[in-house]
């Protein structure tokens, strides 16, 4: 296979080497310690010197990166990993002194770190290289120690996954997971050449060739894991070196929701359809090679709907993210915030939201952003999106109506009619608190005084209820949810 005769190098020091131009330098090194990513190193420009470097000693990951080459570090990035959840600062370098962009804290089973860019030539054999993990993709299950079952090389799946599945079913689910998902890759990159060399699916398709050459510790696929919250989840998957103590598991893991179970011809109990499913087992894995929600570009959810969704209003959006050509200088790019946005109101994923609220004070106050935070909104309901134009208008901003689907949801806006006047009063809160952190820059404000009028888990209660305002209650505790966990 010439899968293999890329990875040369990768046989015994866990070290991948790409020369991306063909010039006899290495330009992107790969280095794994014990099966895991500790350091990842890339000459973007081709000039020998490499200006991007991201390394893990411990729980600490440190990630330099040198955005206009001028040979001096621009932006750090550092994530200190704790127990349930780790810190992520941003810092801009000027003057030799770090100035503080960005605090958060993130959720563990969230948090990874994207990788950056790679070259025409490379990318050109990384696909022809999951081109023949394709063509040679026919899993067999071998059993292995600890209720583990080797699927193919890179990937082992738990024997509670072929309990509650069914061998068959489970084995084929996991098997158009990977054939559906490399194979809408290696076409998107094939139809993208000249963009895919230096966006960020050449890195995908990289780290998915390491992930499956089975030289690296393969991720664990469960269905046990019957401690979790599983409130509202289908899986959760693990990045870095998370681990399930009480189960023996250690990361890289994809963890699917114990409840679903296999159902009368062919369905799925307590789940969702089953090629859905196939996409989000996709997505968890997309995680596990490090990209997470928020913070990049969020090619688990573009991937996913771009590779498995039928709705044909969402895959140029979703396609465009997953081949994340966008400039990569612009860590705010219009158009990335626009295709997340469309992407988000045509499926009613959070993903534009996650994006959005996580970086809402660093976001330009423009038209164009204007518009695509609106279109965001749509999975909040009309109501906000209401409150949001009025607000708007009031500041003398408005919304452009420049779009079909932007024109749609002003009408739905318009026409809304609250079903009592809690509802109105969390709808009008809701949209003062994204317009302070948006348009004032003042998100932990806005955080602080939407919690004195409304608190998610208040929402929470009355949509369990099952009254007439539960539905708009659910929709809205998400939002503040978000609101309360990013700002």
């Amino acid at each position: 296979m010439a899968f293999f005769s890329l990875l040369a190098k990768a046989e015994e020091k866990q070290v991948f080497e790409f020369d991306d131009n063909k010039d006899g330098k290495i330009d992107n090194i790969f280095r794994y310690q014990s099966q895991r990513l500790v350091e990842h190193l890339n000459d973007r420009n081709y000039d020998g010197k490499f200006d991007y470097q991201m390394k893990v000693v411990g729980n600490l990951t440190t990630i330099e990166s040198d955005n206009n080459f001028d040979l001096k570090f621009d932006r750090i990035e550092i994530i200190e990993k704790l127990e349930k959840e780790s810190i992520y600062k941003l810092y801009r370098i000027e003057n030799d002194k770090r100035l503080l962009v960005i605090e958060k804290r993130i959720q563990n089973i969230q948090h990874s770190e994207a990788i950056n860019t790679c070259s025409y030539e490379s990318f050109l054999k990384s696909i022809n290289s999951l081109d023949d993990l394709i063509s040679d993709f026919d899993p067999i299950l071998l059993k292995l120690n600890n209720g583990f079952y080797e699927f193919t090389p890179g990937v082992q799946i738990h024997k509670s996954c072929l309990e509650n599945f069914g061998d068959d079913n489970f084995e084929t689910l996991m098997r158009n997971s990977l054939d559906k998902g490399m194979s809408c890759l290696s076409e998107l990159g094939t139809n993208n050449k000249e963009t895919g060399a230096k966006a960020e699916i050449a890195n995908i398709i990289n780290l998915l060739n390491i992930q499956l050459s089975g030289k690296v510790k393969p991720t664990s696929v469960i269905c046990h894991q019957n401690d979790y919250s599983w409130q509202g989840t289908i899986a959760n998957a693990s990045v870095g070196n998370n681990k399930l103590k009480n189960l023996g598991v250690d990361g890289p893991y994809v963890s699917l929701n114990p409840k679903m179970k296999s159902g009368f011809l062919n369905s799925i109990k307590n789940g969702p359809p089953r090629d859905e499913l196939e996409g989000i087992v996709f997505h968890e894995l997309l995680h596990n090679l490090g990209y997470r929600h928020g913070h990049g570009i969020d090619v688990s959810y573009g991937c996913e709907v771009c590779c498995f969704s039928d709705k044909k209003s969402a895959k140029v959006a979703a396609c465009n993210i997953c081949l994340g050509g966008y400039d990569p200088k612009n860590e705010i790019d219009p158009n990335y915030l626009r295709d997340m946005a469309t992407l988000s109101s045509e499926t009613g994923l959070v993903s534009a939201e996650l994006f959005i609220y996580k970086n809402i004070s660093r976001i330009p106050v423009n038209q164009k952003n204007i518009d695509s935070i609106f279109l965001g909104l749509a999975t909040r309901g009309a109501g906000v999106m209401q409150e949001f134009m009025k607000q708007m208008k009031d500041r003398g901003l408005k919304v452009s109506q420049d779009s079909g689907r932007i024109k749609k949801l002003v009408k739905e806006a318009n026409n809304y009619r609250p079903v009592n006047n809690f509802i109105a009063e969390v709808n009008k809160a809701y949209a003062t608190a994204i317009i302070t952190a948006y348009v004032d820059k003042k998100a932990f404000s806005a955080k602080f005084k939407l919690s004195k009028k409304i608190k998610s888990q208040d929402l929470r209660d009355i949509a369990d209820r099952n009254e007439r305002d539960s539905d708009a209650s659910a929709k809205l505790a998400r939002g503040i949810e978000m609101i309360e966990e990013l700002f």
